[in-house]
């Protein structure tokens, strides 16, 4: 162990005994300083003696100061002078002095020896109160040995005098100031504070009818707000009378509003109490005005105030009991508060009455905000659990909404999984006996005869079937985001035309006119999905027109180009025209007839438009027609009409063809509507039919002329692949193009169908038309070499 010497312990003791006395060294200082700054000589003149002669008294009486009377208890004004004096053996030289009076009459003269320095106040305007004031004095008016003070009083139902102080204003001015700011201007604020506080109640309430405690509260703490702030205001726009009126107004106002709260606050009806509060909030104050006019408002006033107690004392009853059955700080405070209230109310009376010192002040100013600030903690305790409430509904509606999203998410999914799993079956035979039909029909219109209109009949069948089912992929394709738009310029005249040419012989089938207004509009759209729009939107409108006709027009907005749509129908009914844009939604139509349409084609435009980004709107009368619009963006004018061409009798004539299809049944019509057509066509089944077929090019081949390049028509899920690998295998031996046809619409598929488009390969959905495959195939894209495509493809599944 180690041991610390002598004559180092001695000097740890040394140097903590110096710190101690250091310590108390200045602790002593402060003290003196404190002590020679309390005991300092005061350089002010405190008088609290005066000689009192009141109005109608023919001796003064020596009064000591502060002097406390009550004035006439009929409320007549009553005046009396003081007269004061003091010593100065020096008078103040070039020193400004100043004279401090805690409580001095409202309406005064003030004299010193024999000059009037001060006047305010007249009687018939200035309100009558006993307020402080401080008045600078030049030094020229003191003197020498004994000087007077006097002082012409005007009092009401409260008189009397505080004690008077007359020194140097830089020892008088600073104190004076400092007293006002706790006594005068800190109400004042706080009082400001609670009338803001006050009308955000009473904004609540307004705009939430059913708060009426707090719309309650907030009124009767406004005017007791404006009632307290208004205690150390000596100017007044109104009459004396008047604004004693406003005060007991004011007094009333705040106990009746206090006792309807309190029993709002406490959940009971108690009808026969709450009639007592309502009556007395406007009675009362209609009482005082009355006994105003008749000169009798003093002695009413002495009754009422009283009265007014005895109602505060029974609202606070009221709270008593809440607070009992009850728990809470912010509720306690709130009784507490107003406890206070009450007893400041009946502290305020005596002092009113002139039964406390006339240096009293009202208390009222002082306690009423603690009951402000305990109700305010209800509301914020309200405002707490309610918040916490909202948060808790709030996670269960985001749990609600989450397990709903999923629920729907697993029905979309089951959907799309059902219509990729069964679309490409449905798609086969639809599209086979689409083109068998158009087939059989070409040969027996050849032959005539009567079963020319049978086949018509079943052509019709054949149109309505393909157009169910072209509808129903449609709307599954845009919503698994397969039809990625490809926004080019498009010129809408020659749309216009090639709409006008189909639907001109519907119009007058009907009995109706359609006009298309001649436009150099160039658009920034997918042509395509443009197209189905507008067809689907001008085939609604002459579906739903009986008389008059459709129009088709464009006009500038701004930017952009506004497609406007106008028919003369039986208009839509405003509660129905969103739902016009679901599925198989028909109004008119609750037989489901078949020569009113599907209810497909809104849709379709509704989610085009959307997939596309362009505004879609609907305005309608009913009984005066409709007009739907779709906003687009404009482009530059370097879209031009495509050519007509003339039908061939044999378009592909010439033309070689590699067929690749797995369906034996669509195969064959394929090559039946191909043949017709003049092409030369090779069908094959699978991959290893066409590792064959290029197997016997390469070997047949004649090197000094290569083969002609023929047109790749591929299904794109075959036995043993896809379209991806066809593609590659037909694009390593010839640098030409090909069409892919499909009956899928699963969203996996978007990504590969999007890069066909870029690559030039169109996607040709089954079940498509004869005269959409004609076109694909008597035009096709410029030619480029299909090698191996980069974009991830579905796992290959037999067809």
């Amino acid at each position: 162990m180690r041991m610390d010497s002598p004559d180092r312990a001695r000097g740890d003791v040394g140097r903590a005994g110096r710190a101690a006395g250091d310590a108390v060294g200045w602790l002593v200082a402060v003290v003196l300083f404190l002590a020679l700054l309390w005991a300092r000589p005061a350089l002010a003149i405190e008088i609290r003696q005066a000689e009192r002669l009141k109005d109608g008294e023919a001796v003064a009486q020596t009064v000591a100061l502060p002097d406390t009377w009550a004035g006439p208890a009929s409320g007549a004004l009553r005046g009396a002078r003081y007269r004061l004096r003091f010593h100065l053996d020096q008078p103040p030289g070039d020193t400004l002095w100043g004279l401090r009076i805690d409580r001095l009459a409202s309406v005064h003269r003030i004299y010193l020896n024999g000059r009037l320095v001060h006047e305010q106040g007249g009687h018939g305007s200035a309100r009558l109160r006993l307020l402080p004031a401080y008045l600078p004095l030049a030094p020229t008016l003191f003197r020498r040995g004994d000087n007077e003070l006097r002082l012409e009083l005007t009092f009401s139902t409260r008189a009397g005098l505080s004690p008077v102080e007359i020194g140097p204003d830089t020892d008088l001015r600073p104190r004076y100031e400092s007293d006002r700011g706790w006594d005068t201007r800190w109400p004042q604020h706080l009082n400001i504070a609670g009338a803001a506080l006050a009308a955000c109640m009473l904004l609540l309430w307004w705009r939430r009818p059913q708060e009426r405690a707090t719309g309650l509260f907030g009124a009767l703490w406004l005017i007791a707000s404006m009632r307290n702030f208004d205690y150390f205001i000596a100017a007044s726009p109104f009459s004396s009378g008047l604004s004693d009126w406003l005060y007991y107004s004011a007094q009333c106002g705040t106990v009746a509003l206090l006792g309807l709260f309190s029993i709002e606050l406490a959940g009971r009806p108690r009808p026969r109490l709450r009639r007592v509060y309502a009556l007395a909030l406007p009675g009362l104050p209609l009482l005082g005005a009355v006994a105003a006019a008749v000169g009798l408002f003093a002695p009413v006033r002495q009754v009422v105030y009283p009265l007014l107690i005895v109602m505060g004392v029974g609202a606070l009853l009221l709270m008593a009991r809440l607070l009992r059955g009850q728990r809470g700080l912010a509720l306690a405070m709130l009784c507490l508060g107003v406890g206070a209230l009450v007893l400041s109310g009946a502290h305020d009376y005596a002092f009113l009455r002139s039964w406390l010192p006339v240096t009293d002040f009202f208390w009222m100013a002082y306690t009423a905000p603690f009951a402000l600030a305990g109700y305010a903690g209800m509301l914020l305790n309200r405002l707490v659990r309610g918040l916490e409430r909202a948060e808790e509904l709030s996670l269960m509606l985001e749990r609600r909404v989450a397990e709903r999203t999923i629920e729907l998410a697993d029905a979309n999914a089951a959907k799309s999984r059902f219509l990729a799993a069964a679309s490409h079956d449905l798609r086969q035979p639809v599209a086979a006996i689409g083109l068998l039909a158009g087939l059989v029909r070409e040969r027996v219109a050849a032959m005539g005869g009567p079963a020319l209109a049978l086949m018509d009949k079943l052509s019709q069948a054949v149109l309505a079937l393909e157009d169910l089912l072209r509808g129903l992929m449609d709307l599954s394709r845009l919503d698994a985001g397969n039809a990625a738009p490809t926004p080019r310029p498009v010129a809408l005249q020659p749309l216009f035309d090639a709409i006008a040419l189909h639907e001109q012989p519907h119009a007058q089938a009907r009995g109706l006119r359609l006009r298309l207004r001649p436009t150099d509009a160039v658009v920034a759209s997918d042509p395509v999905l443009l197209d189905q729009m507008l067809r689907n939107l001008v085939g609604n409108a002459l579906r739903y027109t009986s008389r008059g006709g459709v129009l088709v027009g464009v006009r500038r907005r701004g930017s952009r180009w506004l497609l406007q749509v106008w028919d003369s129908g039986r208009g839509i009914a405003p509660a129905d025209q969103r739902q016009v844009f679901e599925e198989f939604v028909q109004l008119d139509n609750p037989q489901r007839d078949r020569n009113q349409g599907l209810g497909l084609g809104l849709a379709i435009v509704r989610r085009s438009a959307a997939l596309m980004g362009h505004a879609l709107g609907l305005a309608s009368r009913p009984g005066r027609g409709s007009c739907f619009w779709i906003e687009l963006p404009s482009a530059p004018a370097d879209a031009r009409p495509a050519a007509a061409v003339e039908p061939a009798a044999a378009p592909l004539q010439g033309r070689a063809v590699w067929l690749l299809e797995d369906d034996g049944a669509l195969r064959d019509a394929l090559v039946e509507r191909l043949v017709a057509w003049g092409a030369e066509v090779v069908p094959m089944a699978s991959l290893t039919d066409l590792r064959a077929a290029l197997a016997d090019i390469d070997v047949d081949a004649d090197p000094s002329a290569p083969p002609a390049a023929p047109v790749l028509l591929s299904d794109h899920r075959l036995p043993d692949g896809d379209s991806v690998q066809a593609l590659a295998l037909f694009g390593a031996r010839f640098d030409s193009t090909a069409v892919v046809m499909t009956g899928d619409v699963g969203p996996r598929l978007a990504g590969l169908f999007a890069d066909y488009a870029a690559r030039g390969v169109p996607v040709l959905h089954k079940p498509f038309d004869a005269d959409t495959l004609l076109r694909l195939l008597s035009t096709p894209p410029p030619s480029r070499r299909s090698g191996p495509l980069s974009t991830p493809h579905e796992t290959r599944a037999p067809a």
